[in-house]
Order: C-alpha cells, then sequence, then structure tokens
C-alpha cells in the first residue's frame, strides 16, 4: 500500500535530514569561541542530588529538598558542570519562590561564583539554536502528516519542549520532558561516552491512539544537552480508514508557492559536466 510505503521510507529521510543539520551545527560551534563549559560529570549521574523526581502519574517535578542538599553538597566541591547544571535547573524553574530566607542565602553563595555564570540564563550563543531551526523547518515541511517533531532541552527536563510541530501529544513550548525521557537523561549521564539513538519503538498515549517514536540525543563535547524526538500517528494507517490514509498522502504532496524560487535539481554541476562530455 502506498501509504505504508511513505511511512517507512519517511524516518529515514528525517535522520538524513536531521544528521545534515547536526553537522552544520558541529561547523558553526567550531567557529565561536568556547564559553562557560566546565569538566566534570552531569548532574543526573548524581542520583541522590538530581533534583528532578518523577511522580506516581509520570509526569516530573522539581524537589526543593533535594535541590537544596546539592546546593550544600556542590558549594563545598570544586567548580563543576554538575554544579552549573543545576543552577540551570533552578533558574528556569525559579526554584527561589519555592525557598525559606537561609536556602535563598545558601543558593544565592552558589550563585555568586563567577564560573557558573553562563549557567544562570540561556545565553545568545545558546548550543539548541540551531536545532530549533532545523525542526521548525523540517516540521513545517511535514505539515499536515501527523509527524510531530520536538527539541527538548534534557539540562532543564521539567521545562524541556523548546521547539515543537505537528503537536499530535497535544504538547507546546514550556511542557516537561516524560518520564521515558528522563530515564534516558539518567542512563545517559552514566556513562562518558554518548548514548545510542533509539528508534521506532512503539507508544501509546494517553487517547489510545499508537505512535511509531525514534528519539536522538543531542551532545555538546561529550555533553549532553537535548533530543530530537520525532512521534507519528500510525494509528489510523492500518487499510481500514481510507480517508485517513488520503489526507496523509495529499498533505504528502501539498507544496507552497514562492514565484522566487526556480530550482531544476537535475542541473548539477556533475551533470552538467558530463553532458559537456557527451558531446
Amino acid at each position: 500500500m502506498l501509504v505504508k510505503q511513505v511511512i517507512w521510507t519517511l524516518l529515514p529521510v528525517l535522520f538524513i535530514l536531521v544528521a545534515v543539520g547536526y553537522a552544520m551545527s558541529l561547523i558553526i560551534g567550531s567557529t565561536h569561541e568556547k564559553r562557560g563549559l566546565l569538566d566534570g560529570k552531569a548532574l543526573a549521574s548524581y542520583a541522590a542530588y538530581y533534583p528532578v523526581r518523577v511522580k506516581p502519574d509520570g509526569s516530573l517535578t522539581l524537589d526543593a529538598t533535594r535541590f537544596m542538599q546539592a546546593v550544600d553538597y556542590f558549594s563545598g566541591q570544586p567548580e563543576s558542570r554538575a554544579a552549573g547544571e543545576l543552577i540551570y535547573i533552578g533558574q528556569g524553574n525559579s526554584i527561589a519562590l519555592q525557598l525559606n530566607d537561609d536556602e535563598k542565602n545558601r543558593y544565592a553563595a552558589l550563585l555568586k561564583k563567577p564560573a557558573y555564570s553562563e549557567y544562570k540564563i540561556k545565553a545568545q550563543h545558546d548550543p539548541l539554536k540551531t536545532y530549533k531551526s532545523i525542526v521548525d523547518g523540517i516540521g513545517q515541511t511535514l505539515n499536515g502528516t501527523g509527524v510531530e517533531i520536538v527539541l527538548h532541552d534534557t539540562r532543564n527536563p521539567l521545562k524541556s519542549v523548546v521547539a515543537i510541530q505537528n503537536p499530535i501529544t497535544g504538547r507546546k513550548i514550556g511542557d516537561s520532558n516524560t518520564n521515558f525521557g528522563y530515564e534516558l537523561i539518567r542512563s545517559y549521564a552514566a556513562t562518558e561516552e554518548e548514548g545510542p539513538n533509539y528508534v521506532s519503538y512503539a507508544l501509546t498515549i494517553k487517547d489510545g491512539r499508537k505512535v511509531k517514536s525514534s528519539t536522538i540525543p543531542i551532545y555538546q563535547d561529550r555533553n549532553l544537552i537535548g533530543f530530537i524526538c520525532i512521534n507519528i500517528d500510525i494509528s489510523q494507517l492500518d487499510g481500514a480508514n481510507k480517508d485517513a490514509e488520503s489526507a496523509l498522502i495529499k498533505a504528502f504532496a501539498s507544496t507552497s508557492s514562492n514565484e522566487e524560487i526556480h530550482e531544476v535539481i537535475g542541473n548539477t554541476s556533475r551533470n552538467l559536466l558530463n553532458s559537456e562530455t557527451d558531446k
């Protein structure tokens, strides 16, 4: 069936696009001075001090008590990546509103250390900026196809969604990561090696729809900073709903008109060279 061939071939195409974007980001990143990067293990590798917790319903929450335990621990340690990531989570979730005066003072003392200045706010050279453009461009290309593409900032799991297109799961920018995403963050933090992609696994979302998903980790200098997640709604692609399949094919075939674009892909320099040689 044509529609199934489209779905099965779609994911590799997306991976190629993401890989190209990733390579571009490496080139762009190499032209900028590295700033604010600290050595050491990820905060998520410290089980006793990681302040993000999973509630019984699967949602994520910030544990203020554990956050302060982490503040006290890292305040007595050399400057480290983990302490910077703790500050990133705290600032991103207004942790000060949950602290008493004494706790605020202890947290403020950690914030004053110059090494952590880059973690207090999202810097202008945010490494995920390039990926936002990639996610938006791919997602807009696939508009109406039931293919959701999401960019997560894994440094702040509680507000991790920083870009999303075609939100079949109902999420929006500023929403948290999932319980599975949380487990991946903890798992990737347990080793200094870059973790694998998780490709084409099955999910069932809250309304009962079946989804085909993939999760691609994003690293900066071997530090996990994000996920690109692709979720494909396959609930109506069983051959029984012809209208849904027709709508999907129509969405794939849809193009936007732009009079300024006059591209002929076949006229590459290699083809032109071959045509001159054949004369």
